[in-house]
């Protein structure tokens, strides 16, 4: 059971190591490569703009998601939604202070540097908020629930390639 939890947690930082991408003010100087975001909001196959991916009538019959669980997890989505919203602006504050930097005509590499480094705290900060949501939401879940939503074709919470 333990080994199960870090194994679980294992993949959940990968997911999040997955997720990082280049701040926007060096995507131009950036070779291109596809960025990755988590999939626990699959919304455009089921027309559902929340990222409540528990709400779609499919996923919900193929999971045998009870009342209880789908109120649960709609619970936890909404404690986190606020911080993520939060998190997600200081995330692009940090990324918009970055572009006048790396756009001068002659750099600071110190302050290049340093403002790189908020970048990556701030979606360091975004990104573990948002996994702590999902470990949550997963554990509304049965252990069955939680095998057949591993299995499942779209894999709500499994990073995807996005273009």
């Amino acid at each position: 059971m333990h080994i199960c939890r870090l194994g679980l947690l294992a993949v959940l930082g990968a997911w999040v190591a997955a997720a990082q991408t280049v701040p926007k003010a060096l995507e131009d100087a950036t070779p291109r490569a596809a960025p990755f975001v988590f999939n626990y909001n699959f919304n455009s196959a089921f027309g559902i703009r929340s990222g409540k991916w528990w709400t779609s009538p499919d996923m919900a019959q193929k999971l045998n998601l009870t009342d209880d669980q789908k109120r649960r997890m709609d619970d936890i989505f909404q404690q986190h939604r606020l911080k993520l919203i939060d998190l997600q602006a200081s995330l692009e504050k940090e990324e918009i202070s970055l572009e006048p930097l790396v756009g001068a005509d002659q750099p600071d590499d110190a302050k290049v540097f340093a403002q790189i480094d908020r970048v990556a705290l701030a979606r360091a900060e975004l990104e573990k908020a948002n996994s702590r949501m999902l470990w949550q939401v997963r554990r509304v879940l049965t252990p069955d629930q939680w095998k057949q939503l591993q299995t499942s074709p779209l894999k709500p919470l499994a990073p995807i390639k996005v273009k």
